[in-house]
């Protein structure tokens, strides 16, 4: 037993348990029960964080934390937590906390149900349930005392015993505002307190002695709900527990919930019943679905919407019941066909409700083709919500199914319509011509024509050019639908070699295609002189006339790609042909230019001619084929 400050016996209020009451319903009630399996061996406490919208359930015997959706799917799974009991919730940050007594601590738990952090008591305290109140979070002991989560200065602890009692076990709690409820659910002669927490020192609000058993509490709307056995079904007034409303509810209720609206629910074993807010008749009544009872302190509202969530279970299977869910369920209905069925085959289409709907509703699927619509498959919802049908069209063409489902009071109306195409799969023909011959000159536009043979249903043609060269992206160039003979045609303009392709990427029964042609092109490369005092012709050749004392300043231009070279060659005339006298290979600019001076001693009258040359794979790139500038002649006079 933990070291305890003097605990001064509570006097508590018999919450007295009014006539034997029985189970009924107001007229009919409309509404839902939807049950989701479990994963827990057993049941601690559950918590709905409205936030991330998900439900923490508890697993004291399985040492796990799992969190659902509020269709029951798990959505997470948190082990290696031992005894995990009691939770609450941080409604400030949307954590939730998680008592921890076999490892003597609280875990802490981010809105989607990620552990982030956990407080160890330094002494002897064993936390089981827990309550959020005052703005702090409380905890029952596994002797009967309540202690405090100090999360103040550098070392958080465990503080037990911060509200002195005369509990012998856990006690159950609950808190709101600055009040924290607490009971004892094993003692005989049961006791409910209300404390006051909001000082340093909790003060109790009131306490009243009487006889009876309380096992759950619950505060909403200003007032604290208790339930129990021996019909106790109350609503107290927290400034003295004076009873405000007895509730027609059974003989021994183990969980009670408020909801936003003030709606209460009740439960028993083995049903729950609702209240509407001031009303001390239920107005729905649900039976709980499963083999198992419901778990003591199993109910929680939706703090959001309507739902109300109970744990049910009994011998370590265990599930979660939407008791009356009194929202219109969101229905979703899905169908799966192929893209394609090749003629005279056997197809399967599937299809399936998401979510928990109920079986045995009405349900339409129909199938249509070319020859008309008919019926076909289940004509209610299977038990699992799915459903297969076997198809073996008879005609090519388009079939067509649509699942229609009307919805109810319960359920939103859903429809879904798929289609797939029914053929025999054939091959096409695809083919790209270029115009012209040959190397085309630098800058010339060429014409592709792209064929396409017959074709199921897309005539769609797509014409690209990829210019040789990383820096060059492949470009779509036009996308047409085949005329009548099957032409596509587009034109280009070529600055390098280039491959084109002809692309059909197919329909449901005629194969994708492709065809290539590679043009090649030549580059521009020219070369100029400067400094000459003349142009004049020599035998009808055009020459550059310089003073023997000025050096001729040579310009080269060609695109500028990097690392290309251009091959000079100079060459002299010597009274009979043509001979080289220099040549080299030149590293052009990033700007695509080249500068050479011819310096030295010229002698008049000699006459001199010089070209510029790309050379594919040569001059450092194989982008364009190999080209010949065209020569620049020159002499020198006195």
């Amino acid at each position: 037993m933990s070291n305890r400050i003097v605990r001064a016996a509570l006097s508590a209020v018999l919450v007295a348990g009014s006539t034997a009451l029985v189970l009924s319903v107001s007229g009919p009630a409309h509404a839902v029960d939807l049950t989701a399996p479990l994963p827990i061996a057993s049941f601690g406490d559950i918590v709905v964080n409205p936030k991330s919208k998900l439900i923490f359930i508890s697993d004291p015997a399985g040492g796990k934390l799992i969190t659902t959706n509020y269709a029951g799917v798990v959505q997470k799974t948190v082990d290696k937590l031992p005894g995990i009991a009691g939770l609450a919730l941080d409604e400030e940050d949307g954590d939730v906390l998680a008592a921890l007594p076999d490892a003597k601590a609280i875990a802490v738990f981010n809105q989607s149900g990620t552990p982030t952090q956990t407080f160890t008591a330094s002494g002897n305290v064993r936390p089981v349930s827990l309550a959020r109140a005052g703005g702090r979070i409380w905890f029952g002991e596994a002797d009967g005392g309540i202690g405090r989560l100090d999360r103040s200065g550098d070392e958080p602890d465990l503080v037990p015993d911060a509200v002195a009692t005369s509990f012998t076990k856990t006690p159950v709690l609950t808190g709101e505002g600055d009040l924290l409820a607490a009971t004892d659910p094993a003692a005989a002669g049961g006791a409910v307190s209300v404390v006051n927490v909001a000082a340093d020192t909790p003060a109790v609000v009131t306490a009243q002695a009487g006889a009876g058993q309380a096992k759950a509490l619950a505060f909403g709307a200003g007032r604290l709900l208790v339930a129990g056995n021996q019909n106790l079904a109350r609503a107290l007034r927290t400034a003295d527990l004076s009873t405000l409303q007895s509730y027609t509810a059974a003989a021994d209720n183990n969980a009670v919930a408020v909801a936003p609206t003030g709606n209460v629910a009740i439960g028993t074993s083995k049903a729950v019943s609702v209240f509407a807010s001031g009303s001390a008749t239920a107005s729905k009544q649900f039976t709980v679905k499963t083999a198992g009872v419901l778990q003591p302190g199993a109910l929680a509202w939706q703090p959001d919407g309507p739902r109300l969530f109970g744990v049910t279970g009994q011998a370590g299977q265990f599930d979660l019941q939407i008791f009356g869910d009194p929202a219109v369920l969101a229905t979703k209905v899905e169908l799966t066909v192929p893209a394609k069925v090749e003629l005279g085959k056997t197809v399967t289409v599937t299809g399936a409700f998401t979510g928990s709907i109920p079986a045995g509703l009405p349900m339409v699927i129909t199938r249509k083709d070319a020859a008309g619509s008919r019926k076909v498959g289940p004509a209610t919802v299977p038990a699992n919500g799915k459903f297969t049908i076997s198809d073996k069209p008879a005609r090519a063409g388009t079939v067509t199914y649509t699942v229609t489902f009307a919805g109810n009071g319960d359920h939103s109306a859903a429809t879904v319509t798929k289609s797939f195409g029914v053929g025999t799969t054939k091959a096409t023909t695809l083919t790209l011509t270029r115009g012209g011959s040959g190397v085309l000159a630098y800058g010339s536009t060429v014409t592709l024509t792209a064929k396409l043979g017959p074709a199921h249903s897309s005539r769609v043609v797509e014409i690209w050019a990829d210019p040789f060269g990383a820096d060059q992206a492949n470009r779509l160039v036009r996308k047409a639908t085949a005329n009548s003979r099957g032409f596509v045609t587009a034109t280009f303009k070529v600055t390098r070699n280039t491959t084109f392709s002809a692309v059909y990427r197919g329909d449901l029964f005629t194969a994708a295609r492709t065809a290539k042609v590679t043009v090649s092109a030549r580059t521009s490369v020219t070369t100029s002189i400067a400094r000459a005092y003349k142009v004049a012709k020599i035998g009808g050749v055009s020459y550059h006339h310089l003073r023997k004392s000025v050096n001729p300043y040579i310009t080269t231009k060609s695109p500028a790609v990097p690392g290309r070279r251009v091959y000079l060659q100079l060459e002299y005339f010597n009274g009979q042909q043509w001979r080289v006298w220099q040549a080299g290979y030149f590293e052009i600019n990033e700007y695509g230019n080249l500068y050479n001076e011819l310096s030295g001693t010229h002698t008049a009258g000699i006459k001199y001619r010089i070209r510029a040359i790309y050379l594919y794979a040569k001059s450092g790139d194989t982008l364009n084929a190999t080209t010949y500038g065209n020569y620049q002649y020159f002499t020198f006079t006195n």
